[in-house]
Protein backbone atom coordinates (compact mmCIF):
# COMPACT_ATOMS: atom_id res chain seq x y z
CA UNK A 1 0.00 0.00 0.00
CA UNK A 2 1.72 3.00 -0.89
CA UNK A 3 2.80 5.72 1.56
CA UNK A 4 0.58 8.80 1.67
CA UNK A 5 1.32 11.58 4.54
CA UNK A 6 4.75 12.62 3.32
CA UNK A 7 6.50 15.52 5.59
CA UNK A 8 9.52 17.26 3.80
CA UNK A 9 12.02 18.83 5.36
CA UNK A 10 14.37 21.82 3.97
CA UNK A 11 11.66 21.90 0.59
CA UNK A 12 12.73 26.15 0.38
CA UNK A 13 14.47 27.15 -2.08
CA UNK A 14 15.59 25.81 -5.51
CA UNK A 15 17.30 23.00 -4.73
CA UNK A 16 16.05 19.00 -4.59
CA UNK A 17 13.78 20.16 -1.88
CA UNK A 18 11.83 21.99 -4.29
CA UNK A 19 11.75 19.65 -6.77
CA UNK A 20 10.71 17.08 -4.73
CA UNK A 21 7.73 19.07 -3.36
CA UNK A 22 6.40 19.63 -6.73
CA UNK A 23 6.58 16.55 -7.82
CA UNK A 24 4.40 15.65 -4.89
CA UNK A 25 2.07 17.73 -5.56
CA UNK A 26 1.48 17.54 -9.22
CA UNK A 27 0.92 13.66 -8.58
CA UNK A 28 -1.72 14.11 -6.07
CA UNK A 29 -1.66 11.37 -4.54
CA UNK A 30 -0.22 12.42 -1.53
CA UNK A 31 -1.00 14.74 1.38
CA UNK A 32 1.89 16.93 1.66
CA UNK A 33 3.53 18.78 4.87
CA UNK A 34 6.57 21.12 5.08
CA UNK A 35 8.61 21.34 8.19
CA UNK A 36 10.49 24.88 8.42
CA UNK A 37 12.21 26.79 11.27
CA UNK A 38 10.56 29.37 12.30
CA UNK A 39 12.79 32.19 11.08
CA UNK A 40 12.50 30.43 7.46
CA UNK A 41 11.25 33.31 5.07
CA UNK A 42 10.73 30.36 2.44
CA UNK A 43 6.79 30.00 1.09
CA UNK A 44 5.01 27.32 -0.14
CA UNK A 45 2.08 26.28 -2.34
CA UNK A 46 -1.76 26.87 -0.76
CA UNK A 47 -2.12 22.92 -0.96
CA UNK A 48 0.97 22.53 1.43
CA UNK A 49 0.21 22.16 5.14
CA UNK A 50 3.61 24.22 7.10
CA UNK A 51 4.66 23.27 10.68
CA UNK A 52 7.29 25.62 12.17
CA UNK A 53 9.13 25.04 14.90
CA UNK A 54 12.11 26.62 16.81
CA UNK A 55 15.63 26.93 15.48
CA UNK A 56 17.37 24.32 17.40
CA UNK A 57 14.77 21.65 16.79
CA UNK A 58 13.69 20.88 20.26
CA UNK A 59 12.70 17.11 20.34
CA UNK A 60 9.64 17.51 21.98
CA UNK A 61 8.53 20.00 19.48
CA UNK A 62 9.84 17.68 16.59
CA UNK A 63 7.75 14.77 17.52
CA UNK A 64 4.71 16.62 17.78
CA UNK A 65 5.39 17.84 14.62
CA UNK A 66 6.01 14.29 13.24
CA UNK A 67 2.86 13.03 14.07
CA UNK A 68 0.50 11.15 11.88
CA UNK A 69 3.05 11.54 8.99
CA UNK A 70 3.91 7.75 7.04
CA UNK A 71 7.15 9.13 5.42
CA UNK A 72 9.67 12.20 6.29
CA UNK A 73 12.21 12.87 3.45
CA UNK A 74 15.04 15.14 4.15
CA UNK A 75 16.71 18.11 2.03
CA UNK A 76 18.94 19.63 3.86
CA UNK A 77 22.12 21.07 2.88
CA UNK A 78 25.11 19.23 4.52
CA UNK A 79 26.26 22.14 6.97
CA UNK A 80 22.65 21.09 8.74
CA UNK A 81 23.16 17.32 8.72
CA UNK A 82 23.56 17.71 12.50
CA UNK A 83 20.06 18.39 12.52
CA UNK A 84 19.06 15.28 10.68
CA UNK A 85 20.25 12.91 13.25
CA UNK A 86 17.54 14.57 15.34
CA UNK A 87 14.58 14.19 12.83
CA UNK A 88 15.70 10.72 13.12
CA UNK A 89 15.15 10.57 16.68
CA UNK A 90 12.27 12.23 16.64
CA UNK A 91 10.70 10.59 13.46
CA UNK A 92 10.81 7.24 15.40
CA UNK A 93 8.97 7.91 18.70
CA UNK A 94 6.45 9.58 16.37
CA UNK A 95 5.46 6.08 14.77
CA UNK A 96 7.12 7.14 11.46
CA UNK A 97 7.35 4.34 9.43
CA UNK A 98 9.93 5.53 6.67
CA UNK A 99 12.47 7.77 6.59
CA UNK A 100 14.52 9.01 3.26
CA UNK A 101 17.83 11.07 4.20
CA UNK A 102 19.66 13.51 2.38
CA UNK A 103 21.47 11.92 0.30
CA UNK A 104 20.98 12.44 -3.19
CA UNK A 105 24.39 12.42 -4.71
CA UNK A 106 26.61 9.13 -5.36
CA UNK A 107 27.18 6.15 -3.07
CA UNK A 108 28.33 7.30 -0.41
CA UNK A 109 28.94 3.97 1.10
CA UNK A 110 31.86 3.07 -1.15
CA UNK A 111 34.88 3.69 1.54
CA UNK A 112 36.87 5.01 -1.80
CA UNK A 113 33.90 8.32 -2.16
CA UNK A 114 34.30 8.73 1.87
CA UNK A 115 38.06 9.59 1.46
CA UNK A 116 37.88 11.60 -1.51
CA UNK A 117 35.01 13.66 0.44
CA UNK A 118 34.04 15.01 3.79
CA UNK A 119 30.27 15.20 2.38
CA UNK A 120 30.39 11.33 1.26
CA UNK A 121 31.84 10.70 4.23
CA UNK A 122 28.94 12.71 6.33
CA UNK A 123 26.07 11.30 4.43
CA UNK A 124 27.64 7.32 5.00
CA UNK A 125 27.36 8.12 8.56
CA UNK A 126 23.65 9.01 8.79
CA UNK A 127 23.08 6.22 6.18
CA UNK A 128 24.70 4.07 9.15
CA UNK A 129 22.42 5.44 11.57
CA UNK A 130 19.53 4.91 10.06
CA UNK A 131 20.51 1.32 9.69
CA UNK A 132 21.33 0.81 13.67
CA UNK A 133 17.72 2.42 14.02
CA UNK A 134 15.96 0.24 11.64
CA UNK A 135 13.00 -1.99 13.12
CA UNK A 136 9.40 -3.88 11.58
CA UNK A 137 8.06 -0.50 11.80
CA UNK A 138 11.17 2.19 11.14
CA UNK A 139 12.73 1.96 7.64
CA UNK A 140 15.05 3.89 5.65
CA UNK A 141 15.65 4.68 1.87
CA UNK A 142 18.21 6.32 0.76
CA UNK A 143 18.52 7.48 -2.80
CA UNK A 144 21.86 8.00 -4.80
CA UNK A 145 21.23 10.38 -7.51
CA UNK A 146 24.69 11.08 -9.28
CA UNK A 147 24.84 14.29 -10.61
CA UNK A 148 21.71 16.39 -11.63
CA UNK A 149 23.38 17.22 -15.36
CA UNK A 150 21.46 20.61 -16.10
CA UNK A 151 22.90 21.81 -12.46
CA UNK A 152 25.69 20.49 -13.07
CA UNK A 153 26.41 22.14 -16.69
CA UNK A 154 24.81 25.43 -15.13
CA UNK A 155 27.13 26.03 -12.04
CA UNK A 156 30.06 24.71 -14.03
CA UNK A 157 31.19 21.34 -11.79
CA UNK A 158 31.95 18.96 -14.45
CA UNK A 159 34.56 21.14 -16.06
CA UNK A 160 32.25 21.96 -18.76
CA UNK A 161 31.48 25.81 -19.12
CA UNK A 162 28.83 26.18 -21.57
CA UNK A 163 28.60 30.05 -21.62
CA UNK A 164 32.49 30.24 -22.11
CA UNK A 165 32.55 27.20 -24.92
CA UNK A 166 35.15 25.62 -23.09
CA UNK A 167 35.74 22.21 -21.40
CA UNK A 168 38.58 21.31 -19.16
CA UNK A 169 38.69 16.89 -19.36
CA UNK A 170 39.27 14.65 -16.86
CA UNK A 171 41.48 12.24 -17.45
CA UNK A 172 40.94 11.84 -21.61
CA UNK A 173 36.88 12.84 -21.13
CA UNK A 174 35.73 9.42 -21.95
CA UNK A 175 34.57 8.35 -18.48
CA UNK A 176 30.71 7.81 -18.50
CA UNK A 177 28.99 8.55 -15.11
CA UNK A 178 25.01 7.97 -14.46
CA UNK A 179 23.53 11.47 -14.89
CA UNK A 180 19.56 12.69 -13.84
CA UNK A 181 18.03 16.04 -13.34
CA UNK A 182 16.12 17.85 -10.32
CA UNK A 183 13.11 17.67 -11.83
CA UNK A 184 13.12 13.53 -12.79
CA UNK A 185 14.99 12.79 -8.70
CA UNK A 186 11.48 14.29 -7.69
CA UNK A 187 9.20 11.99 -9.88
CA UNK A 188 11.63 9.32 -8.74
CA UNK A 189 10.64 9.64 -4.89
CA UNK A 190 7.23 9.75 -5.77
CA UNK A 191 7.92 6.98 -7.47
CA UNK A 192 9.03 5.26 -4.73
CA UNK A 193 6.49 6.43 -2.11
CA UNK A 194 4.32 4.64 -4.20
CA UNK A 195 5.94 1.48 -3.70
CA UNK A 196 6.95 0.73 -0.31
CA UNK A 197 9.11 -2.37 -0.80
CA UNK A 198 11.21 -0.60 -3.17
CA UNK A 199 14.39 0.15 -1.59
CA UNK A 200 13.28 -0.59 1.81
CA UNK A 201 16.81 -0.33 3.69
CA UNK A 202 18.53 0.05 1.02
CA UNK A 203 20.36 2.48 -1.33
CA UNK A 204 18.39 2.82 -4.27
CA UNK A 205 21.08 4.05 -7.67
CA UNK A 206 19.72 5.92 -10.41
CA UNK A 207 20.63 5.67 -13.63
CA UNK A 208 18.43 6.50 -16.50
CA UNK A 209 21.70 7.56 -18.60
CA UNK A 210 25.27 7.36 -18.44
CA UNK A 211 27.04 10.05 -20.37
CA UNK A 212 31.19 11.01 -20.88
CA UNK A 213 32.30 14.76 -20.17
CA UNK A 214 33.10 14.37 -24.86
CA UNK A 215 29.85 12.93 -25.50
CA UNK A 216 27.93 15.86 -23.62
CA UNK A 217 30.71 18.17 -25.16
CA UNK A 218 29.63 16.99 -28.04
CA UNK A 219 25.25 17.74 -28.36
CA UNK A 220 26.38 21.27 -26.67
CA UNK A 221 28.72 21.80 -29.66
CA UNK A 222 26.28 20.61 -32.21
CA UNK A 223 23.10 22.35 -30.59
CA UNK A 224 25.29 26.03 -29.66
CA UNK A 225 26.68 25.57 -33.46
CA UNK A 226 30.43 26.26 -31.89
CA UNK A 227 33.49 24.63 -31.21
CA UNK A 228 34.29 24.44 -27.47
CA UNK A 229 37.83 25.29 -26.66
CA UNK A 230 39.87 22.12 -24.74
CA UNK A 231 42.42 21.99 -22.12
CA UNK A 232 42.91 18.86 -19.53
CA UNK A 233 42.80 19.06 -15.94
CA UNK A 234 45.82 17.84 -13.73
CA UNK A 235 43.32 16.04 -11.85
CA UNK A 236 45.99 14.44 -9.13
CA UNK A 237 46.93 17.83 -8.26
CA UNK A 238 43.31 19.07 -8.08
CA UNK A 239 42.20 16.17 -6.23
CA UNK A 240 45.14 16.75 -3.18
CA UNK A 241 44.64 20.68 -3.57
CA UNK A 242 41.32 20.63 -2.83
CA UNK A 243 41.59 17.85 0.33
CA UNK A 244 44.28 20.31 1.69
CA UNK A 245 41.58 23.43 1.51
CA UNK A 246 38.95 21.47 3.08
CA UNK A 247 41.17 20.21 5.70
CA UNK A 248 42.30 23.58 6.60
CA UNK A 249 40.06 25.88 6.00
CA UNK A 250 36.24 23.87 5.54
CA UNK A 251 35.52 26.06 2.33
CA UNK A 252 32.83 24.38 0.60
CA UNK A 253 34.18 25.18 -2.76
CA UNK A 254 36.79 22.92 -1.98
CA UNK A 255 34.00 20.16 -0.88
CA UNK A 256 32.33 21.12 -4.94
CA UNK A 257 36.01 20.32 -6.37
CA UNK A 258 35.67 16.79 -4.78
CA UNK A 259 32.27 16.28 -5.73
CA UNK A 260 33.91 16.79 -9.58
CA UNK A 261 36.50 14.33 -8.93
CA UNK A 262 33.59 11.78 -7.67
CA UNK A 263 31.80 12.10 -11.09
CA UNK A 264 34.83 12.61 -13.52
CA UNK A 265 37.48 9.85 -11.97
CA UNK A 266 36.53 5.86 -13.35
CA UNK A 267 37.64 4.94 -9.48
CA UNK A 268 35.04 6.36 -7.81
CA UNK A 269 32.12 4.29 -10.06
CA UNK A 270 30.20 7.19 -10.70
CA UNK A 271 28.45 5.22 -13.72
CA UNK A 272 25.91 3.06 -11.37
CA UNK A 273 24.65 0.49 -14.01
CA UNK A 274 28.03 -0.33 -15.62
CA UNK A 275 30.03 -0.57 -12.58
CA UNK A 276 27.02 -3.05 -11.31
CA UNK A 277 25.42 -1.33 -8.41
CA UNK A 278 22.32 -2.28 -6.99
CA UNK A 279 19.10 -1.85 -6.79
CA UNK A 280 19.03 0.21 -10.25
CA UNK A 281 15.45 2.15 -9.77
CA UNK A 282 15.04 1.92 -13.64
CA UNK A 283 15.14 -1.74 -13.21
CA UNK A 284 12.51 -1.97 -10.71
CA UNK A 285 10.21 0.96 -11.48
CA UNK A 286 8.64 2.40 -14.65
CA UNK A 287 10.13 5.85 -14.88
CA UNK A 288 9.60 9.21 -17.23
CA UNK A 289 11.98 8.74 -20.17
CA UNK A 290 15.03 10.85 -19.91
CA UNK A 291 18.04 11.23 -22.64
CA UNK A 292 21.34 13.10 -22.88
CA UNK A 293 20.04 14.75 -25.71
CA UNK A 294 17.20 16.19 -24.32
CA UNK A 295 18.61 17.61 -20.75
CA UNK A 296 21.51 19.39 -22.77
CA UNK A 297 18.97 20.84 -25.00
CA UNK A 298 16.93 22.06 -22.32
CA UNK A 299 19.73 24.01 -21.10
CA UNK A 300 20.63 25.12 -24.43
CA UNK A 301 17.15 26.77 -24.45
CA UNK A 302 17.50 28.26 -21.16
CA UNK A 303 20.96 29.99 -22.01
CA UNK A 304 18.91 31.28 -24.81
CA UNK A 305 16.68 33.55 -22.14
CA UNK A 306 16.38 32.53 -18.94
CA UNK A 307 18.73 32.68 -15.83
CA UNK A 308 21.13 30.23 -14.83
CA UNK A 309 21.50 29.17 -11.34
CA UNK A 310 24.36 31.00 -10.01
CA UNK A 311 27.25 29.19 -8.44
CA UNK A 312 27.10 31.15 -4.92
CA UNK A 313 23.14 30.17 -4.80
CA UNK A 314 24.16 26.16 -5.50
CA UNK A 315 26.65 27.11 -2.00
CA UNK A 316 24.17 28.64 0.23
CA UNK A 317 22.13 25.21 -0.46
CA UNK A 318 25.15 23.19 1.06
CA UNK A 319 25.57 25.59 4.07
CA UNK A 320 21.61 25.74 4.37
CA UNK A 321 22.23 28.17 7.56
CA UNK A 322 23.11 31.69 7.43
CA UNK A 323 26.41 32.67 9.77
CA UNK A 324 27.29 29.08 9.79
CA UNK A 325 30.41 28.20 11.56
CA UNK A 326 31.75 25.28 9.23
CA UNK A 327 35.60 24.90 10.93
CA UNK A 328 33.09 24.44 14.42
CA UNK A 329 30.96 22.31 13.32
CA UNK A 330 33.00 19.81 11.29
Amino acid sequence: MAFKNILLFGAGGSRIGGYILEALIADGSFNVTVLTRESSKATYPAAVRVKRVPDDFPHAELVEALRGQNVVVSCIGYAAIGNEYKLVDAAIEASVQRFIPSEWGMDNADVNNQKLNPIFKAKAKMAGYLQSKQSASFSWTAVATSIWLEWALDVNVLGIDPKAGKVQYWRDGTHAFSCTTLQYCGSAVAALLKHPDTGRNQRVFLSPFEASQRQIVAELESLMKVKFTTAHAEDEKIVKEAQRVWEEEKDLSAAYQLVTAGVLLPSYKSGFESSGKEPILEKMIVMPKLTMSSVVAEVVGRRMGLRTVQREESIEYWKYEENFDMKRQV
